[in-house]
């Protein structure tokens, strides 16, 4: 396939079939020149010895020419030697590497990044998912850490920045017209220096047919019923403590829902004081939501059911699906037809459903003693994994508005939930935690949409490699990966986070404080060996420590000891008080040259009173700069740090939870 027609430039050359018509060839170019094999088998060349550079003379063209069929033929018997291809040498500039690939979660992305042997060695590459736009591209140029080689590195003349964007853009045109064969393609390496390129090699691997670029629009009919029926029914209602039939039962109603619960059990007429009914069918007419204990083979018939009856909502808790394969796969294929057929819309199988922050309607199989129930808040979380959802319930002291765990989303996806949510007045906070995507480019585009509303906060797990195609593309052995995730997160303007506690602090902080306006920090505390692990991870953060303004650092030495110091970070010692601290305060929020307030406190010191809750309460209800706390220690610092929470102010027990608290308020004007 001829990829020059889309604008990339290739050396001058020719195919050779001979060693005397290589060296005629390379004489006609000029030396040097570069030998290189050309075979329908041959994908990595240098692999096989199909490569000779810099040849130089017409005897070194026709050994040359030698050596790559005894090597090929050597190391690859089976090969098709056809001819060899004699091309100038091309001596200046860097490689590069532009892929296109068909990625298993998002379908076609494409790839920027150092090229050659770097490119697998060093895995410094980016990723967007197609299509992109100039800004995509830039972005993909900056991210990796070989930038610092193109901008001019130690007197070399920089590469041209609008080179590189349009060359990222060409692929990007590719891509889209190959996008229902593309499987792979390698432009690699690119020889790139001030406003010239040169393609050295390129694969193209193509499919005879595929899907292209799909769309699928997000489904949020009947959604809203989900956390406020005023009715629930719960088929598989079970008498026996310690069932999760009975469990679910019990937080349905026997706490703070005060809608209607309908136990259903064909075998008992009455459940913890409730009147049982035998079936679905049985049950009052006015039955809003179902949620259902039973085994997989019984819920195509319950779904008819449910419509029958008018219902449209089922919460399906049951495991036993897909995650086991072979027929039960099947089963959960059947189901989701069923439901798109009958309008029944279905969250699970195997998950533990839905909670309502104002509501209060909570399907949990979590009995109260085990398991705590949030506050109403701000804050909404849709999760994969039940496991991971419980441990953010408990963490989430910021106030919840809805919580969903999907688990095999036989028809209700993270999508439908991302746009729902987005609607949602109740909620301005959005975490998700993702371990897959069934369609992850219905995800992106729902995504795309919803961050320009509202934050959106994500922590995906299964991050390594698959390296299914490691073997036959320098892109594929990046297919599946997860720089593929954080490249389409980027694009979607999604806050990517690392683990589970980073979701927890980037969620309360954006729930409890201002967003800020840049990645700008200010440090300030009475013990400085948390700030210095927090400056070694600055840049892994996005964040920056700037200088204090001449002004702040003249202020503050007026007013602080000498053996205070009064730059950035501001080191207050183990002598400080709370009034040391609002002084150091107070000047790093008027100084112009600071985004966020970042105080630690060592609350053990003695000198360090409890005035602190006060101070911090009166500066966040002045600020108009975020403020992020951090402390570590045991009871006395959790009761203090739970006493400063209570005024909105949040605190971190941990460096990291602190940064990407900070990163997360600084995610917009980082991307704007």
């Amino acid at each position: 396939m001829d990829y020059q027609r889309y604008g990339f430039i290739a050396p001058r050359g020719g195919i050779a079939t001979g060693a005397d018509e290589a060296a005629a060839l390379a004489t006609r170019l000029g030396f040097p020149v570069a030998l290189k094999i050309v075979s329908p088998d041959v994908i990595h060349k240098t692999d096989v010895g199909g490569v000779e550079l810099g040849i130089d003379s017409e005897e070194g063209v026709r050994e040359a020419f030698a050596r790559i069929v005894n090597s090929v033929h050597e190391k690859m018997p089976q090969a098709r030697v056809e001819d060899i291809r004699v091309e100038e040498m091309c001596e200046e500039g860097i490689e590069v590497i532009i892929g296109l690939n068909n990625d298993q979660q998002f379908g076609p992305v494409i790839l920027f990044g150092l090229g050659g042997v770097f490119t697998e060695v060093l895995e410094d590459v980016s990723f967007r998912v197609l299509p992109i736009t100039p800004d995509d591209a830039r972005s993909m140029i900056q991210e990796i850490k070989g930038r610092v080689l193109l901008e001019g590195y130690r007197g070399q003349r920089p590469v041209s920045r609008n080179v590189l964007v349009d060359l990222l853009m060409k692929a990007n045109h590719m891509g889209l017209e190959l996008a229902e064969r593309l499987d792979s393609v390698d432009f690699n390496p690119i020889a790139v220096w001030e406003d010239q390129h040169r393609v050295l090699d390129c694969k193209i691997l193509l499919r005879p047919s595929g899907a292209g670029i799909t769309r699928s629009e997000p489904n949020t009919a009947y959604l809203d019923t989900f956390f406020k029926a005023k009715s629930v029914a719960v088929v598989g209602a079970s008498a026996t403590p310690g069932k999760v039939g009975n469990a679910i039962l019990d937080s349905l109603a026997k706490h703070e829902y005060e809608g209607h619960v309908y136990p259903i059990n064909p075998k008992r007429t009455e459940i913890m004081d409730m009147p049982a009914y035998p079936d679905l069918a049985s049950a009052p007419a006015d039955t809003e939501l179902v949620v259902a204990i039973v085994g997989l083979h019984l819920i195509p018939a319950l779904i008819e059911e449910a419509a029958a009856k008018g219902v449209h909502n089922l919460v399906i808790v049951s495991g036993g699906g897909k995650e086991l394969g072979g027929q039960r796969e099947e089963l959960e294929h059947e189901i989701k037809r069923q439901a798109a057929q009958l309008e029944v819309r279905v969250i699970g199988p195997n998950c533990i459903g839905v909670f309502d922050g104002k509501s209060r309607l909570d399907t949990f199989f979590q009995v109260r003693e085990r398991m705590l129930r949030p506050p109403a808040g701000e804050v909404a979380m849709i999760t994969q994994s039940g496991t991971v959802g419980i441990a953010f319930l408990e963490d989430a002291s910021f106030g919840m508005s809805k919580f969903v765990s999907y688990g095999n989303r036989a028809d209700v996806d993270e999508a439908d939930l991302l746009s729902y949510l987005a609607q949602d007045p109740d909620t301005t906070v959005i975490a998700c935690y993702v371990e897959g995507f069934d369609q992850g480019r219905k995800f992106l585009e729902t995504a795309r949409q919803v961050t320009r509303e509202k934050p959106v906060v994500i922590f995906k797990s299964g991050r390594s490699r698959q390296g299914a195609q490691a073997a036959v593309s320098h892109t594929g052995f990046f297919g599946g990966s997860h720089k593929v995730c954080q490249g389409a997160f980027r694009q979607a303007g999604l806050i990517d986070v690392d683990s589970i506690e980073e979701l927890v602090a980037a969620a309360k902080a954006l729930a409890l404080q201002p967003e800020a306006q840049g990645p700008r920090v200010a440090m300030i505390s009475n013990g400085a060996g948390s700030m210095i692990q927090a400056i070694d991870l600055l840049e892994e953060y996005d964040l920056m420590l700037p200088a204090l303004s001449p002004q702040t650092i003249e202020s503050l030495e007026e007013r602080y000891p000498p053996y205070y110091l009064a730059h950035n970070p501001v080191d207050v010692t183990g002598s400080a008080t709370s009034q040391d601290y609002r002084i150091g305060m107070e000047a790093l929020i008027a100084d112009h040259n600071i985004d966020l307030i970042m105080p630690w406190f060592v609350f053990q010191d003695t000198p360090l009173d409890e005035g602190i809750v006060e101070v911090l309460s009166a500066l966040s209800h002045t600020s108009p700069k975020p403020i992020l706390c951090g402390a570590m220690g045991g009871p006395y610092t959790r009761r203090v740090s739970q006493a400063i929470e209570a005024q909105g102010v949040p605190v971190f027990l941990g460096v990291q939870e602190w940064l990407a608290a900070a990163r997360a308020l600084s995610y917009r004007a980082n991307r704007e």
